[in-house]
């Protein structure tokens, strides 16, 4: 995947001269530093695997040129997703969050629930592109974004002890002291997102421990996240039963990930519909409870 995202930085509109690259390897083992070097990166830096936000905070302090590019190694630029960025950029203002757009590659799109996460991603898309729509920390995505260089680092870049929702507690911050995330659709790099039910219910585990942390350093999120959203009472009960069932043991969520894989295979997409939020609703959970 990094050798398929670095030969499509290659094939950017604007100026390779004009740019420098810098490619943090967060706990590789796996060749990809020799792959930078190879495909000619400025800057290759490996470091222990500390999280994305460590990654970009020291990607952000090796960097020379004045406005950063940030974007994650799944994602893959189209070939003016550069010059749309640097486009976006306006000399009376510095404190900007230039966000770009992220849809899911339509070859990494394989299972229902690789769909259930691309049309999720698109709804979320649909309202940012509302005229007077004004974005708030949980629009943000931290895979593809540019920023002025001095002043994300005078705001702190991001916090390291954050290894989920690093960009909504980063935007939170943000928004808080003035700043604003504007949406560049013209930025456009596609995310390969795959992941199977497993990695699906490990995902929700860790953003589940990511908003109880969340919310402990920034209590005023917490209607804004999974965590303090209250739904109708017929729903909250169903929750609160799956819920206590999924904390007291393990059994009903791995039941979840067996089905489901069978759910696909027989393209049973009503079951997969009531699967997939079981799994999500019951990891999540889990994950709350040991932050």
């Amino acid at each position: 995947m990094l050798y398929q995202h670095l030969a499509a930085l290659s094939q950017q509109t604007y100026p390779r001269n004009s740019t420098e690259w810098i490619v943090v390897c967060d706990g590789c083992n796996d060749g990809s530093a020799e792959v930078a070097r190879a495909a000619g990166v400025d800057w290759v830096i490996e470091q222990e695997g500390c999280g994305p936000a460590a990654a970009r905070n020291l990607g952000l302090q090796t960097a020379t040129c004045r406005f950063v590019l940030f974007i994650d190694d799944d994602v893959i630029p189209g070939p003016g997703w550069v010059e749309a960025l640097v486009d976006d950029i306006r000399p009376e203002e510095s404190r900007v969050l230039h966000m770009g757009y992220c849809p899911h590659a339509p070859d990494g799109i394989k299972t229902h629930l690789d769909r259930r996460n691309a049309a999720w991603y698109e709804g979320k898309i649909d309202a940012l592109r509302q005229p007077g729509y004004e974005l708030r920390f949980t629009d943000f995505f931290s895979g593809n974004f540019g920023v002025d260089r001095d002043a994300f680092r005078a705001l702190g870049g991001f916090d390291a002890a954050f290894r989920l929702a690093e960009d909504f507690e980063m935007a939170f911050r943000a928004l808080q002291v003035g700043w604003r995330i504007r949406f560049v659709p013209e930025a456009r790099a596609e995310h390969h997102a795959h992941r199977d039910a497993h990695a699906y219910g490990d995902q929700a585990f860790q953003a589940g421990r990511a908003d109880a942390q969340f919310v402990q350093l920034h209590p005023a999120v917490e209607p804004h996240v999974r965590i303090g959203i209250r739904r109708r009472l017929p729903k909250r009960l169903a929750g609160i039963a799956w819920r206590a069932l999924a904390l007291q043991t393990t059994a009903g969520i791995r039941l979840v990930e067996y089905m489901a894989p069978l759910g696909e295979r027989l393209k049973a997409r009503p079951i997969l519909d009531v699967l997939y939020p079981l799994l999500w609703d019951g990891q999540y959970w889990r994950g709350v409870t040991t932050a």
